[in-house]
């Protein structure tokens, strides 16, 4: 049964008929629409608030991918899907001779393999200067000649004109667009030719993206910026992936191109039927929501779990209103058909302002769950502050994201705060200390945003 106020899922304790976690009352859950396969539901933090006073609820919406589409709403290809553009972007600069180099290539070798007769492959490298090395082409038996005799004659060399790479990669996946374009780019260090600054290299992802084109990074080592990399896989509708040693790198280059290739849910999108007056604020940069209750959530692939956490603000309401939130979620086949999941009921209810108290309606594994958001995007702010303004910048930005998490996890109790807000400040600490863990805790921040698997085999 699910609770038709915090939205949690529960078996029904015998003879009992109110939700162990809220207190609300539990319904049992309807039979999934059977044409759609993407499972969707929402839980609200705090299910219940002071009448005649606005408001701020945090919304999660879960959403599952199967791990595989039903064979009636894939393409009708030998594929399952329709064929993809994949721009491969490598940084060739001075830092990525031996091993890095080495292993770079192996990667969009093993990529060919996954690229299948029709799919689109273009080849771009950037040190000193770019070149498009393999422009725009289809994948058949010569262009895969044309693809090792390319890696044959690569070397590494030069400075590092990450955004110049970027922008050619950009215009060589434009050129020849399919359903699904990705540009993924590698690179083991700081942009140092070109521009360099994090927002306007970002904003070149963030057009692409509205152009139907994903960009996703890699970052190699401990030497690049790892807040830029986050920043173009943000704005590029994308994921960001970071690895120590130069074996890892061909698994995820081949694993990010077979998320891409076995999609799910294309162009997917939440509509949340908001009451009047009532605002929706993106928790992160990583998805986009518009003031109508739109969220887009972009391209899912198969076997996938996303939290998309949503601030809502709530416009007053009388004591005893009842104040109910639903939505929908909407996605393309890989086949090309339409198909919405409804979202569950949640409930928020109003008591008088004088017999409320700042725990009440409180719904503690939501809330759980939106710390641990929180503390990843205290990370992720932490690290684009000292990226753009300096480590005193981002000094004060941990402070108050601390400060933040502090306050809100005081729904769970002040002890238990104080246990986060420790746990918080000892992140940031390490983070500070050792820039091999700064730079994987920012993909774990990431991945708690957006998204991503393991893909080292």
């Amino acid at each position: 049964m699910r609770c038709l106020y915090c939205g949690l899922l529960q078996d029904e304790p015998v003879g009992v008929k109110a939700c162990a976690h809220c207190g609300g009352e539990l319904a049992f859950e309807g039979a999934p629409p059977a044409h759609s396969y993407v499972r969707a539901w929402m839980a609200l933090d705090q299910v219940q608030a002071p009448a005649d006073q606005i408001v701020e609820r945090h919304l999660i919406v879960t959403l599952e991918t199967p791990t595989e589409v039903p064979a009636e709403e894939a393409a009708p290809t030998a594929a399952g899907r329709e064929p993809l553009a994949f721009v491969a972007v490598l940084d060739v600069s001075g830092s990525m001779r031996g091993p890095k180099m080495d292993a770079a290539k192996e990667a969009v070798r093993q990529a060919m393999r996954r690229l299948r007769g029709g799919d689109i492959f273009s080849l771009v490298t950037f040190s000193s200067h770019v070149q498009t090395v393999l422009p725009p082409a289809v994948v058949d038996s010569r262009l895969q000649r044309e693809v090792e005799q390319a890696l044959q004659a690569l070397s590494a060399t030069g400075s590092t004109a990450l955004c110049g790479g970027l922008e050619a990669g950009l215009a060589a996946a434009a050129q020849c667009r399919q359903e699904t374009n990705l540009v993924l780019l590698l690179s083991d260090g700081q942009a140092n030719v070109g521009e360099t600054d994090l927002e306007m290299i970002g904003t070149r992802a963030f057009a692409a993206r509205t152009q139907g084109i994903t960009t996703s990074t890699l970052g190699v080592g401990t030497d690049y910026n790892e807040a830029l990399m986050v920043e173009i896989a943000t704005q590029g509708g994308g994921r960001f992936y970071h690895v120590l040693q130069a074996h890892q790198i061909a698994p995820y280059v081949a694993g990010e191109l077979g998320e891409m290739s076995a999609l799910a849910a294309l162009g997917a999108w939440l509509k949340l039927a908001l009451p009047a007056g009532a605002g929706l604020r993106p928790f992160s940069s990583a998805y986009v929501v518009r003031d109508d209750g739109t969220v887009y959530v972009g391209d899912i692939p198969v076997d996938t779990h996303l939290e998309v956490v949503l601030r809502l603000l709530l416009p007053p309401q009388e004591a005893g209103a009842r104040l109910r939130l639903e939505g929908v979620l909407a996605y393309r086949s890989p086949g090309g058909r339409t198909l919405e999941t409804p979202l569950n009921v949640v409930t928020l209810r109003y008591a008088p302002a004088a017999q409320f108290s700042r725990c009440d309606g409180a719904v503690r594994p939501v809330v759980e769950r939106v710390v641990e958001q929180m503390r990843a995007s205290g990370v992720l702010s932490s690290v684009r502050a000292a990226a753009l303004h300096g480590q005193t910048a981002a000094e004060e930005r941990s402070r108050i994201s601390l400060a933040e998490l502090r306050d809100y996890a005081s729904l769970l109790g002040s002890e238990r705060a104080e246990e986060l807000a420790q746990e918080g400040r000892q992140l940031f600490a390490a983070m500070a200390a050792a820039p091999s863990q700064a730079k994987a805790t920012v993909r774990e921040a990431f991945r708690s945003q957006r998204g991503g698997k393991d893909l080292e085999q």
